[in-house]
């Protein structure tokens, strides 16, 4: 076991979140099953702690989860009383080079780095079938998603986990941004992270049970979305409008007690967007944010964004953000030019995608955002399956409902403009996460259902548009 661990209570919890998994699957429906293992053990079971089992990737909260609801589901079936969606040829592609791009990187890079004092070991065949086998552990909530969450109905109810989850994980997010983060501590025995970052306008962010205090914002941030979609949503009869709105209303102050401006700046946004915009522009703006993130590396690569001008104007606006803002575009240039040596597959592990200061013979840049972590250390193959999918479920989600949108389309819109906030904070961020899959998966898989009954026999929805917020709060 990996971590800095210092109570045996965080292994212990980690080794019977499978039993918690059986008995949740013995007494819920399967979609209630697999939303609360997953959920459940993103959120209660302890961060950076992992079980190291021979031949196999490290097993930390979310791999335990995954694996306990994929038996689950393996072992009863999936409960959703139809067929499973078939599934596309692009999403077979994505999972085939996702298995089979981790060899390719190990294959590719052999040879060991000597930078000055620094050493890095070369990729052996190993390190490429454990990187197959931690993509598979990595997807799995993807899978699920795909096959178990993907109907109208457990689209909602997925929904529904989201805005609870949110609503219970608000107290104890309260409780740390009075008394400072210490949950984790006073539980597990540990701090997850460095605490400095933890401080911000005079007071904390909440960490809880997550690794880091943006994990925390961005998962505020999906709770107050969903609770928009299920305000506006008019299938939705309990709780009633108004303590559906006093909800949203309570979720949003807590993600302002964050302290995490790009989590406010998403909400603030989309919140509207999901409240007021017909279901045709809602997944139009999420298919616009999914491209610029899908397009993102492309841009930096051949320098068409006009980063000097965006420093200028976050200096202008604060100093602070503006040199941290700085900091990130050197640190992704610097990365961007090392990534380019092998732009296919990537340097792979041990630290062989940074830059070493050759007198010092220490890592001199810092991987923030998971797409440059995902470039440099995996290549363009890596990144093409990574954010092929994330991507590529909310354009194929958008696809589907564009012709013929209508009402009843409202959820899965709502869980595209989620996932593609989260998609957007990929980029200054490693913030990809199990429910980040599940929403992929969910919203791939109904986006083959909504096709499927859209075809010529169907017959097609009439407006195309959702109640308007003055209609919902009525």
């Amino acid at each position: 076991m990996r971590s800095r661990l210092h109570s045996p209570l965080a292994f212990i919890v980690l080794t019977l979140w499978p039993v918690a998994a059986g008995v949740m699957f013995s007494r819920l429906d399967r979609v209630q099953a697999v939303i609360w293992t997953l959920l459940g053990g993103y959120l209660l079971l302890p961060p950076v702690v992992a079980i190291d089992l021979p031949m196999l990737p490290a097993m930390d909260k979310n791999t335990i989860a995954a694996v306990s609801a994929l038996v689950g589901v393996a072992v009863l079936g999936t409960g959703a009383g139809a067929e499973a969606p078939r599934m596309p040829l692009w999403i077979k592609a994505m999972l085939l080079l996702a298995v089979s791009a981790p060899m390719l990187t190990a294959l590719a890079n052999p040879e060991p780095l000597t930078v000055g004092s620094n050493f890095r070991p070369g990729m052996t065949p190993y390190d490429g079938i454990t990187g197959a086998m931690g993509a598979v552990l990595e997807l799995t909530p993807f899978v699920l998603g795909y096959l178990v969450l993907s109907s109208p109905a457990a689209l909602r109810s997925w929904l529904a986990a989201l805005v609870l989850a949110g609503f219970a994980y608000a107290w104890p997010m309260l409780l740390e941004i009075r008394l400072s983060p210490q949950l984790n501590v006073w539980i597990y025995g540990f701090f997850a992270h460095d605490f400095g970052q933890m401080m911000r306008y005079g007071g904390f962010r909440p960490m809880v049970f997550l690794s880091h205090g943006l994990w925390v914002a961005l998962f505020a941030c999906m709770a107050v979305l969903a609770a928009a979609v299920r305000l506006r949503d008019p299938a939705v009869r309990r709780p009633g409008r108004g303590a559906r709105a006093a909800l949203l209303v309570f979720l949003l102050v807590v993600l302002v007690l964050c302290k995490s401006m790009a989590a406010l700046i998403y909400a603030l946004l989309l919140v509207p967007l999901v409240l007021l915009a017909p279901v045709r522009l809602q997944f139009a703006v999420a298919a616009l944010l999914a491209v610029v993130v899908l397009s993102y590396p492309l841009l930096r690569w051949v320098e068409v964004l006009p980063v000097r001008a965006i420093t200028d104007l976050a200096h202008d606006i604060s100093p602070e953000r503006g040199q941290s803002f700085g900091f990130r575009m050197t640190n992704e240039d610097m990365l961007l030019a090392r990534a380019a040596e092998k732009p296919w597959t990537g340097w792979g592990g041990w630290n062989r995608n940074h830059v070493v200061d050759p007198f010092t013979g220490r890592v001199a840049t810092v991987t923030d955002g998971k797409w440059i972590v995902q470039m440099s250390s995996a290549g363009l193959l890596g990144f093409a399956w990574m954010f092929g999918l994330l991507s590529g479920s909310v354009l194929r989600a958008a696809r589907a409902a564009w012709r013929r949108p209508s009402a009843s389309d409202l959820p899965a819109a709502g869980l595209a403009l989620i996932l593609a906030a989260n998609l957007v904070d990929l980029l200054p961020n490693a913030t990809l996460t199990s429910l980040s899959w599940v929403c992929a998966g969910s919203l791939a898989g109904w986006a083959v259902r909504r096709q499927e009954a859209a075809g010529p026999a169907s017959t097609p929805a009439a407006t195309g548009r959702a109640a308007p917020l003055r209609v919902v709060l009525s």
